[in-house]
């Protein structure tokens, strides 16, 4: 695992508009700060655009910061002004590389002036708590969905070694509800993991929960680590699901907001639809 490759460049948009056929449509843009992500999540769906099919470092080891993000959105302003706003849909906001540039920092005290009618910040790091004192001026306007797919710290080392720890993401997201910060619980994929434990865990650090499943790991770093392609395919791992999916309702997320996959089709948000 080499340094992260470093690149600033500059673009001449940084919001995505979405429509009906978006996998976020209920949104009416998504804002990436950043291109490529540090974390480098080996079932990430963002593996399978051409932006990083074309890069000669695999993902997770190169990040572009896009130096003039916050400037286009400031010219924007009118386009946002009383918009829905997804912050990020193809990189971590919240990246390590965030201590530094401050991009989605400068971005966030943007939108603060666009009168937006909804902003949800996903992330899956602690770094997110910098911005604590601009998050909470949004009010019930702003909802964080935090990225946690397992509670078994032994399975993100091995899928996503290079992310927080789950006890660290647990507490970050206890910290944001303490601030009056809604938050959801982004369980998506579902990874091997104890229903009855994580259920519980959740239950005591978020709002709402999210759920998605693992059906295209053949556009992922996954395909080439044949026991999790398996796992996935599985009737074990559909048995999982449906035992989270009962503990979450035993625990009282049952009326919350929550995507249930089916068995056959997984749920009802296809990430490969999702623009970036």
């Amino acid at each position: 695992m080499g340094l992260l490759q470093i690149e600033e460049i500059g673009v001449r948009s940084v919001l995505t508009p979405q429509d009906v056929e978006s996998g976020l449509a209920r949104y009416d843009f998504s804002l990436n700060p950043y291109q490529g992500c540090g974390m480098g999540c080996s079932y990430c769906y963002v593996i399978r655009y051409p932006f990083v099919e074309e890069h000669s470092a695999p993902w997770g080891e190169w990040a572009r910061p896009k130096m003039n993000a916050p400037f286009l959105l400031g010219k924007a302003r009118a386009k946002v002004w009383g918009k829905r706003i997804f912050m990020s849909s193809a990189t971590d906001p919240y990246q390590y590389i965030e201590k530094k540039y401050r991009l989605t920092r400068s971005c966030l005290k943007v939108l603060l002036e666009c009168n937006l009618k909804h902003l949800t910040v996903h992330t899956r790091s602690h770094l997110v708590l910098d911005d604590l004192d601009l998050l909470a001026q949004f009010g019930d306007r702003l909802e964080v969905g935090f990225s946690i797919p397992t509670d078994d710290d032994a399975v993100r080392k091995h899928l996503e070694p290079k992310a927080p720890t789950i006890d660290l993401r647990l507490a970050t997201m206890r910290r944001l509800r303490e601030a009056r910060i809604a938050v959801r619980a982004a369980v998506a994929p579902v990874l091997r993991c104890n229903p009855v434990r994580f259920a519980r865990l959740l239950a005591d650090a978020s709002d709402s929960v999210w759920i998605d499943t693992m059906r295209y790991e053949d556009k992922t770093y996954l395909r080439d680590m044949k026991e999790e392609t398996a796992y996935f395919r599985s009737g074990a791992y559909r048995k999982t699901v449906r035992e989270l999916e009962a503990e979450l309702e035993a625990v009282g997320l049952k009326d919350r907001t929550m995507n249930r996959p089916s068995e056959s089709s997984g749920s009802r948000v296809n990430p490969a639809t999702i623009r970036y």
